[in-house]
């Protein structure tokens, strides 16, 4: 007969708790860990935090947050603004997945006798971003003809002086 497979090795204990990025080499708890020793000596606090984030749950509590901001959505062209923005969002996803599909189980075929899948799905990916091309025309064609409404925030400023 024949002896038995040797036992397996134990697992590997816990990994080990994190090291701070500015920790001294001395407080690493493994040898085999790897150093952190940034170029520049130190890891600058901005890379971190950013001021205009500082602070900024406070504020957005303070002004109204959610509340506050469905009712600038509502106000007059806002509402419009917003809902544009949503439709060519959407149209950015919706019309290049619908091109690329569309031109990979048909249109390249029909155009074009490409020998292999991948080769259909190259002229399909391209025909997908000519598409986004095409949805980002539309967009500034009609943000350029979009007629400039009177505001009534902008009656009141003058009123007033």
């Amino acid at each position: 007969m024949s002896a038995p497979p040797p036992a397996l090795p134990p697992l590997s204990p816990a990994l080990p708790s994190r090291v701070p990025l500015d920790a001294a080499p001395s407080e690493a708890t493994h040898p085999e860990e790897i150093e952190f020793d940034p170029p520049l000596g130190k890891v600058p606090n901005f890379t971190f935090s950013h001021p205009v984030l500082v602070g900024s749950v406070d504020r957005w509590r303070k002004n109204g947050g959610s509340t506050r901001l469905l009712q600038i959505l509502k106000h007059g062209s806002n509402a419009k603004s917003f809902r544009v923005l949503v439709v060519v969002s959407a149209a950015m996803v919706a019309v290049p997945a619908v091109v690329m599909l569309a031109s990979y189980a048909v249109l390249v075929d029909l155009l074009v006798r490409a020998p292999s899948a991948a080769d259909r799905m190259m002229y399909a990916g391209i025909a997908a971003m000519i598409s986004v091309q095409v949805v980002v025309i539309a967009f500034l064609v009609y943000a350029f003809n979009e007629r400039d409404e009177p505001d009534a925030t902008r009656d009141d400023d003058k009123k007033d002086k």
